[in-house]
């Protein structure tokens, strides 16, 4: 049942699926790591496969909460000597395994290329990538088939680290070609006469438009146009309908805002705004909560219930684990995270650290890519660290983890 917020109870109600499929994920094998390289060479990137079983993972639970394991990190906990130290219990990845993929800009205008995950989430999938240009033109690269195809432009750029999030289109014929990847500018503009799109397949008895990938118009969040940049975003489900939502950065005034994917409507949420740096993840099968990271110091791995929802009530923290522990002065400068199924969570933060004696500005950049674990324990849930690994930008650095 959906209650718009000018009804008397002033609530949403957010439905789900209950059948195998939604409770029930594939487990990811691999995790994507898109690379930029440095200098003369910066207009190269390459995709590369984090194994995540085997690099970020120890083989159980069991052996994650080993006494040896946990006494080894509080070791380090206890006495670090510099911040120019890299853990002794985390591993030093010195190069990233050979890339998959290479692309380069056909332009030497140091715009930079975007990389959007091309597949539904709870899916399972972790191969299909759409690469944009800062002009719009795409590309649809699938890893696993070792296959690439040209889509038609965006009707127009949406610049820099755009909002993305695929769906299964219902109407699909293929279930090889049934995800719409929706795409939105983070900061939408009344210049642009395109702030939001989707890209989905076409089949012959459509008609829409030619057969194949085509981007369809959407309209932009009115509020948000010339006024805010959209801060936070999730997916939810209301009486079956994909629900985005939308929210605006901490102590603005314009709250959280939904877009109803099948009616093509906005509506506003409510008057808060959503506590995760960049989006929010919901897994069922984790007591039907949202994961993501927090967006206030020191950015931990957190968790809140948006099954009901109340325009005047902004949902409230239910965990925050502490998912790293590292100096102080390490200073985090973006993170991002990816649900791989079976309650397990891979978390990239990306650092400045240590310190130049002259120039007191930090001398070293670096990634942190670690393995954590949700599981239920005594009627609450629990996060167990696993593995981290270290990677320090020398020849290259991380874009982005998905």
């Amino acid at each position: 049942r959906l209650c718009l917020p000018q009804e008397e109870d002033k609530k949403l109600v957010v439905s789900f699926f209950v059948g195998a499929g939604r409770i029930k994920m594939k487990v990811r094998q691999f995790v994507n790591v898109v690379m930029q390289k440095y200098g003369r060479s910066s207009s190269l990137y390459t995709v590369s496969r984090i194994k995540a079983e085997e690099q970020l993972f120890y083989r159980s639970t069991a052996e994650a909460q080993a006494p040896a394991t946990s006494q080894q990190k509080e070791n380090f906990n206890m006495a670090l000597p510099s911040s120019a130290v890299v853990p002794p219990w985390m591993e030093i990845m010195s190069r990233m395994p050979p890339a998959m993929l290479r692309f380069e800009r056909s332009s030497s205008d140091g715009t930079k290329l975007d990389f959007l995950p091309f597949y539904e989430r709870s899916s399972g999938g972790s191969s299909k990538i759409l690469c944009l240009d800062a002009s719009g033109r795409s590309f649809l690269y699938d890893i696993d088939a070792g296959s690439s195809q040209p889509v038609p432009c965006l009707n127009s750029p949406k610049g820099d680290n755009p909002i993305c999030f695929s769906i299964t289109n219902p109407e699909a014929l293929d279930p090889e070609q049934a995800d719409a990847l929706y795409v939105m500018n983070k900061f939408p503009v009344s210049r642009n006469p395109c702030n939001f799109e989707v890209l989905k397949y076409s089949d012959p008895s459509s008609c829409e438009k030619m057969e194949g990938w085509n981007w369809h118009r959407l309209p932009s969040p009115i509020d948000y146009v010339d006024v805010s940049l959209v801060k936070c975003h999730t997916l939810l489900h209301i009486d079956g309908d994909p629900i985005f939502l939308a929210s605006s950065p901490k102590g603005s005034a314009m709250g959280t805002h939904c877009f109803n994917t099948v009616t093509r409507k906005w509506f506003k949420a409510g008057r808060w705004t959503l506590p995760f740096f960049n989006r929010a993840e919901h897994v069922l099968e984790l007591g039907n909560l949202w994961f993501g990271i927090c967006n206030s110091s020191p950015n931990h791995f957190c968790a809140i219930d948006l099954s009901s929802i109340h325009p005047d009530k902004a949902p409230s923290l239910l965990y925050n684990w502490q998912d790293l522990d590292l100096p102080e002065d390490w200073v985090l400068l973006d993170c991002s995270f990816v649900y791989l199924g079976a309650g397990r969570f891979c978390i990239t933060k990306i650092f400045e650290f240590g310190e130049d004696e002259d120039t007191g500005h930090p001398t070293e950049m670096g990634a942190v890519i670690s393995g954590v674990e949700v599981v239920p324990s005594d009627k609450t849930l629990q996060m167990v660290k696993h593995k981290s690994i270290f990677y320090n930008f020398v020849r290259d650095n991380i874009v982005c983890v998905f």
